[in-house]
């Protein structure tokens, strides 16, 4: 048998055993916006049911994403609790295959009965509308994570774009505290550097990058310094990488630039505004194992994941064209010399350790 022949079947038993976890995909845009049957393959999109069982997938994190271009707080809410429910919804129809998941139990039964682990989350911080109240309800009402801001700041957070507070406001410290307190995930993506050094000194547990690649190897804001990344895996993080070639780098692939105000003629559906190809190549496949490699190297082989943001970007590598593709991640990092402890746990074993620790 030749090596290529070798590895290739080492990386299919491999996946095959593994838990693959994907800790953030904007899947329910798409449900929102075009009501698909999830349970064929959809010619549009990254995700579907036919194509998450292709990728050896065990439990993804849905974000409801909340566009703050168009939405104030209350009607973040209310977006965010129509997202919740076209996700309930989606599971009881097709119950056979998925089910929601509320703890990293929850995820390990579901994914050893041979189902599909649904973990409902947030992108955008201002649907709790600034109240801790509406905080508490939403993690009653099943959701487990919230990215603490999008594009712009919260009133109590900075993104990455959008800096008057110069962090974390004392609000956005009880938030981020009563997030730990409940068994919430904070999820450290989109937020600016200093609120990123904000929430790890005030959180009373840990914290993610849900969806974020490293700056040093792309010059995007929204990706994270070498500095940043040492310091989540110190504090216990996961840092997830994240998929979208803007991030990733490469020829034709220059930094991402978030695009601010938008005329909304323009899209046919808020799918359409995160999701539109754009026709051209995607990032190398050898640039996103960098991105992989220096993580694993920064943060350590514990501390990282894969956050693909499937169903939110326009671009993604070669040879990743959807959550099907998912095995060849796996090949990928065997090919790079990862032993395959590390390609167990940065396939989901970190992020479910991370689950069994925060969520409640």
């Amino acid at each position: 048998m030749t090596e290529s022949g070798s590895i290739s079947d080492r990386s299919d038993q491999l996946h095959r055993r593994s838990l693959v976890v994907d800790t953030h995909i904007d899947t329910i845009t798409h449900l929102l916006s075009r009501h698909p049957d999830f349970g064929v393959r959809l010619e549009a999109g990254h995700v579907d049911i036919p194509r998450l069982r292709e990728g050896g997938v065990g439990a993804a994190l849905f974000a409801i994403w909340v566009d703050d271009d168009v939405y104030d707080e209350p009607g973040s809410l209310k977006y965010v609790l129509q997202g919740i429910d076209v996700m309930h919804r989606t599971v009881a129809a097709h119950d056979d295959a998925l089910e929601i998941a509320y703890t990293g139990a929850d995820v390990e039964r579901i994914h050893g009965e041979g189902r599909i682990a649904v973990v409902l989350t947030i992108e955008g911080g201002n649907a709790i509308c600034s109240d801790l109240a509406v905080l508490r309800q939403l993690h009653r009402a099943g959701i487990r994570s919230i990215t603490l801001t999008w594009q712009y700041a919260t009133a109590w957070c900075d993104s990455c774009n959008d800096e008057p507070h110069g962090g974390l406001t004392d609000l956005g410290r009880d938030i981020v505290k009563e997030m730990c307190q409940i068994g919430m995930l904070p999820d450290v993506s989109h937020i600016s550097d200093r609120a990123f050094y904000n929430v790890l000194e005030v959180a009373d547990g840990p914290v993610f990058a849900s969806h974020s690649s490293c700056r040093s190897l792309q010059d995007a804001k929204r990706n994270m310094t070498d500095d940043m990344i040492v310091a989540l895996g110190q504090a216990g993080g996961v840092i997830n990488i994240n998929f979208a070639s803007p991030f990733i780098g490469g020829p034709g692939h220059p930094p991402f630039v978030p695009m601010l105000n938008p005329e909304r003629s323009q899209f046919r559906d808020p799918f359409e505004r995160i999701h539109k190809p754009d026709d051209k190549p995607g990032a190398p496949f050898d640039r996103l194992l960098d991105h992989f490699d220096l993580a694993i190297r920064l943060a350590g082989a514990d501390s990282v994941g894969i956050g693909s943001d499937y169903d939110g970007v326009s671009s993604v590598p070669i040879g990743m064209d959807d959550i099907s593709r998912l095995p060849n991640l796996t090949r990928g990092l065997l090919e790079r010399g990862h032993n395959e402890t590390t390609v167990q746990n940065v396939l989901g074993a970190n992020d479910l350790r991370l689950f069994k620790r925060a969520l409640r």
